[in-house]
């Protein structure tokens, strides 16, 4: 029954698909004027231009400036070469998508290093580089004159031009929507969130920070960069005056209009943009005072956007479903036991060893750490414990690869990690959880969990499975929806994290640390906040962890806790090692009592 009822729910979800694709493949022969099949040809490529935006600034959290540079660079490359090469048109539009992207990448990686406002100004700082090159390098663009005669998309039959061009152009639109709306609901899309959320957390999940930001930052350009193109083919003239700043602001209020982050945010920004064109065409020299009006009234009165009013439209009327049907097939609850079996015996590891040889730290001249050597061994539980501001934060983050040792070593098993970055540790097997919870508020309690997991197919395959049965990856979901139910956190997959409260969020960050398998797991202040029942069941999953073989080392100040679950204590007092042991001889030792536990420590 719960097959028919998915298939469905997939079925729905493509009827906005069959019907857009079905008014594409009639409107060229209706009887409507030839203007309206001009204003269609503007609206897919200036929504490819747009979804490449949306993607970039809606899930990344990158602002560009200067998508107008890389419009220029698809409409240029795409033109030259097919009006000095005589290259086809399909091969001139790949060409300049493909020098789009190339710019974009390089961009990219120039700017790794900044971040918001600095990023902003210095894509602004590109597209103007980019329109003076348009406009000094005559011998190459024509400058001001332009480039006449570029070929238009007709195939040898000038009469079916614009319906070749309709077609061409639509199609491509549709594609790129495909592979939006598949980004977006999957890792791709997960990964980019956690990168705007946080860029910390993105890499001790094992993403790569750096690779991926350049790699979005170089597929919006391309998309700008197809607009580009198809503008160059349609009005067969590339001038320099088309590509100022005034296109890129142009383009981010479609995005931010539409709905950042969103499905259909790009469309119907696209379409509120041209219609505003329209509206504004008598009045042009006032058309950037009334974007930033209307940019600013959205940003004010209507931060969702478009897409975001449509939503509320549709929760108001009853038509909302679940749109993403987190949990797929999973209808099988199995008790906590069944699962202990079923869903953690799949993270078992063999265990591995921590080795902490004369680490130090230290933050403008003061010693926050200070010659620490620390030996955990495998399938144990060791925990550091000390008052405030002894270095027990800081040594986890030297492990973690946050901060990187001023001396000292740290190995993981038999492999030095100390000079490696945090997403390289992530793929070694360590996993972690934060003092300060790290979560995704922007996707479900399913898809937190679903960040730690492996991704086992090329995307390729993913999208081609994603396309023809709806499913996405479904073996992803059943682990993470079984470590869910161990938690007791199953009823709230398709929650978002901001519904949940503080206790079960902790739960949630736990649920996607266990997902990664780690070898070693990190575990900061995993109790703090929780009351006497839900510590009980944190030790029960720690012990549990332990014996599936992963080593576990962890910051907390609750005693009983504490001495409940560890094998181990390291105990740290002004960054500094005083003493070593089980529990037991830890509550012992005269120097920690006096340091830390006091007498009132029951023995």
């Amino acid at each position: 029954m719960f097959g028919n009822a998915q298939q469905q729910s997939f079925s729905s979800k493509r009827i906005p698909y069959i019907l857009g694709i079905a008014l594409f493949l009639i409107m060229p022969w209706l009887p409507i004027n030839g203007f309206y099949i001009f204003l269609a040809q503007t609206f897919f490529y200036t929504a490819i231009a747009v979804i490449g935006l949306n993607l970039l600034l809606g899930l990344s959290g990158q602002m560009s400036l200067g998508q107008a540079g890389f419009y220029a660079l698809g409409a240029y490359g795409s033109a030259l070469t097919a009006l000095k090469l005589g290259w086809p048109i399909p091969l001139s539009i790949a060409f300049g998508t493909l020098l789009a992207a190339v710019g974009g990448g390089l961009v990219g990686i120039f700017a790794l290093r900044t971040r918001g406002l600095y990023l902003a100004m210095t894509t602004l700082a590109v597209g103007y580089i980019l329109d003076i090159l348009a406009q000094r390098w005559i011998g190459l663009t024509g400058g001001a004159m332009g480039l006449s005669g570029v070929p238009q998309i007709e195939f040898g039959l000038p009469k079916f031009g614009p319906v070749f061009f309709f077609y061409f152009a639509g199609s491509s639109l549709i594609l790129v929507q495909l592979l939006s709306d598949f980004i977006q609901q999957g890792r791709l899309g997960r990964n980019l969130r956690a990168i705007r959320e946080s860029e910390i957390f993105a890499a001790s999940v094992g993403i790569n920070v750096n690779r991926w930001k350049a790699g979005i930052f170089a597929f919006a350009a391309a998309l700008a960069g197809m607009g580009g193109a198809f503008f160059a083919h349609q009005s067969g003239f590339v001038g320099s005056d088309a590509f100022t700043v005034r296109l890129s602001i142009a383009l981010l209020i479609a995005a931010v209009v539409g709905g950042l982050g969103t499905k259909s945010g790009p469309l119907l920004g696209t379409l509120i943009l041209l219609a505003i064109v329209e509206l504004i065409a008598g009045i042009d020299k006032f058309g950037l005072f009334i974007y930033g009006s209307i940019l600013l009234v959205v940003l004010l009165a209507f931060p969702k956007g478009a897409a975001g009013i449509l939503d509320s439209l549709r929760t108001k009327v009853g038509w909302t479903h679940d749109a993403q049907n987190l949990s797929g097939d999973m209808t099988v609850h199995p008790s906590k036991e069944e699962l202990s079996e079923l869903a953690l015996s799949r993270i078992a590891v063999n265990g591995t060893s921590l080795t902490i040889v004369g680490i130090s730290k230290s933050y403008s001249g003061l010693k926050a750490v200070d010659q620490v050597s620390i030996d955990v061994r495998p399938n144990t539980v060791h925990g550091l414990i000390g008052p405030n501001g002894a270095g027990k934060s800081t040594i986890i983050n030297m492990i973690a690869g946050v901060y990187l040792p001023d001396t000292g070593t740290i190995t993981l098993g038999s492999q030095n990690i100390s000079s490696l970055g945090i997403a390289a540790r992530a793929e070694l097997g360590l996993a972690r959880t934060f003092q300060n919870l790290q979560l995704i508020e922007g996707i479900s309690v399913l898809d937190n969990v679903m960040l730690g997991t492996r991704h086992r197919q090329s995307y390729v395959k993913d999208f081609c499975s994603w396309l023809l049965k709806g499913s996405l990856e479904r073996q992803e979901r059943q682990e993470s929806l079984d470590i869910l139910n161990f938690l007791g956190l199953g009823h709230l997959a398709n929650r978002l994290p901001g519904e949940l409260p503080y206790g079960h969020r902790k739960l949630l960050e736990l649920a996607r640390a266990i997902a990664q398998r780690p070898k070693l797991l990190l575990l900061d202040e995993p109790i703090a906040g929780m009351n006497t029942q839900e510590a009980k069941e944190i030790a029960d999953v720690i012990l549990k962890l332990r014996q599936l073989g992963i080593t576990i080392v962890l910051v907390e100040h609750n005693m009983e806790f504490v001495m409940s679950v560890c094998d181990r204590l390291s105990v740290l007092n002004f960054g500094q090692l005083i003493a070593q042991g089980t529990p037991a001889d830890i509550q012992k030792n005269q120097a920690v009592i006096e340091a830390y536990l006091g007498s009132g420590v029951k023995k």
